[in-house]
C-alpha cells in the first residue's frame, strides 16, 4: 500500500515536469516596458504585442516586426506630475520628422494618464499611421533621413521644471536690471539640448542557416488616422529622467540573436 502510493506520486511528479519541459522553450512575452515615470507598450493592428527583454541584460526590449501590420506605441504615465516624452521611431521624431538631435517636439501627459501614439504626426488632428514595411520603402529612407538608428523605437521621458524661491541675506544689494530677452531665448540659454540618445552599436543579425542576403524591418508612411491634439506650456528640465528602448526586427533576425527559439517540429 504505501510503496505503491510512493511510486504512483513519483511517476506522477515525473510526468509533470515532462509536460511542463516544452513550455519553457517559448519565452514569455512582456505586455509593457518596466518603468519608474512612463511605461511603454506597443498595440499590434490593435491587439496587443508581446515585448521581450534583451538576453544580454542591456535594459532594451524586441519586438516582432511583421510586414504590412500597423502599429501603435503606447505610453502611460505612472506618476501624479505632468511629464513630456520624446517619441522617436527609425532615429526620426515622431512628431517632426526630423533626425533626432537631442529634446526635440514632445508629447505631453497629464498625471496618470495614458495616450496612444498611432503615426507620424502630420497636423494637431491628423497622423499617418506607423507601419512595418521592408526598411527599404520606410519613411526615412524614402525621404533621405535613413541612419543608424533605423529599426529603434525610442522614448525619452522629462520631468517638467518647478519654481523655486530662494532666501537672499540682508547684506547683499539686490541684484541689478534683467537685460530684456524673450522667454523662449532665457530658457534656450539656460537649458541646452542635452546631447541625441546613444546610437546601439549592435550589428543586424544574419539570417539563419548563414544566408547573405536578409530583409530588414523599418516604418512605413501609412494610411491617415484622426488622432487630434492640443499644444500646451511645458517647460522640460534639461536631461531626460527616463529612457526606453525598443528593438524591431522581423522573426528569423529574432532567433539569430537569441531572443525567440528556434521552431522544432514535435516529434
Amino acid at each position: 500500500g504505501d510503496d505503491m502510493d510512493r511510486i504512483r506520486n513519483a511517476w506522477l511528479l515525473i510526468a509533470g515536469s515532462t509536460l511542463a519541459a516544452p513550455a519553457l522553450a517559448q519565452p514569455p512575452g512582456l505586455p509593457e516596458t518596466a518603468a519608474t515615470l512612463v511605461a511603454v507598450s506597443v498595440e499590434l493592428d490593435g491587439s496587443p504585442a508581446p515585448l521581450f527583454p534583451a538576453p544580454d541584460g542591456s535594459g532594451r526590449y524586441y519586438l516582432e516586426a511583421r510586414q504590412g501590420r500597423r502599429y501603435a506605441v503606447a505610453l502611460a504615465n505612472r506618476t501624479g506630475e505632468r511629464v513630456s516624452v520624446v517619441l522617436t521611431v527609425d532615429g526620426l521624431n515622431a512628431i517632426s520628422g526630423e533626425r533626432d538631435k537631442g529634446r526635440g517636439r514632445m508629447y505631453v501627459l497629464d498625471p496618470w494618464q495614458r495616450t496612444t501614439v498611432q503615426g507620424w504626426r502630420t497636423s494637431l488632428q491628423e497622423v499617418r499611421q506607423f507601419t512595418f514595411v521592408d526598411e527599404r520603402a520606410s519613411y526615412a529612407a524614402r525621404s533621405g533621413k535613413a541612419n543608424e538608428k533605423m529599426g529603434w523605437i525610442e522614448i525619452a521621458v522629462h520631468r517638467e521644471r518647478r519654481a523655486f524661491v530662494q532666501s537672499v541675506p540682508r547684506h547683499v544689494p539686490p541684484p541689478g536690471p534683467v537685460p530684456a530677452e524673450s522667454d523662449a531665448e532665457v530658457r534656450g540659454k539656460a537649458s541646452p539640448a542635452p546631447p541625441s540618445a546613444r546610437a546601439s552599436a549592435e550589428a543586424a543579425a544574419p539570417a539563419p542557416g548563414g544566408a547573405s542576403a536578409h530583409s530588414y524591418p523599418g516604418t512605413g508612411w501609412g494610411q491617415r488616422a484622426h488622432d487630434p491634439v492640443v499644444l500646451v506650456d511645458f517647460d522640460p528640465e534639461a536631461d531626460p529622467a527616463e529612457r526606453v528602448s525598443l528593438r524591431y526586427e522581423y522573426r528569423p533576425a529574432l532567433v539569430a540573436l537569441g531572443v525567440l527559439p528556434r521552431r522544432v517540429p514535435p516529434s
